[in-house]
């Protein structure tokens, strides 16, 4: 943990920061996987309508919720998890203006001058590209699962383009 804590604000406890910056990762990407898996089967389940004597059919004019309103909820708990990385970001910057040794001009005299924003920024931004990759790597496997466990008929015909279209935007 040395070389973390070389990343941190002086007095902080690096394997806390650390399980709070993959708390947030890991909450943000359980909405998301959770989300999408319940949103999946509501829809599936909602295709279907029942006989009075328990026949399962498929509905007349039904149409399958599109992959992207799937994905709402996930896309929303990512928002949320780069507020709390910015919110990290506040967190060590105010750090060094709560006064005592650990002023931020203290900080700024040091011989490399890049300690300062590199501390404040580190857990931060490293975060902040964790959660990007992560959501879209998990929106990529969400779509091939839905792609892959919905009948064809069900599917729109760009179905693909809108799970890539999701994934790079």
């Amino acid at each position: 943990m040395d070389r973390a804590e070389r990343l941190l604000p002086p007095g902080f406890d690096a394997r806390r920061e650390l399980n709070i910056a993959l708390g947030i990762l890991a909450c943000a990407a359980g909405v998301l996987v959770l989300g999408f898996l319940l949103a999946y089967l509501s829809g599936h389940g909602q295709m279907y309508e029942y006989s009075h004597n328990q026949i399962r059919s498929e509905r007349p004019g039904a149409v399958f919720p599109s992959f992207e309103s799937m994905m709402v909820f996930g896309r929303a708990a990512f928002i949320l998890a780069h507020a709390a990385y910015i919110w990290l970001l506040f967190r060590y910057v105010s750090y060094h203006y709560s006064g005592g040794s650990r002023a931020a001009y203290t900080m700024r005299r040091l011989k490399n001058r890049w300690e300062f924003p590199v501390r404040c920024l580190a857990f931060p931004l490293a975060g902040t590209l964790l959660a990007q990759l992560c959501m879209r790597l998990l929106t990529l496997g969400c779509g091939w699962i839905y792609m892959s466990c919905t009948p064809e008929r069900w599917l729109p015909a760009d179905g693909w383009a809108r799970v890539i279209h999701l994934v790079t935007h």
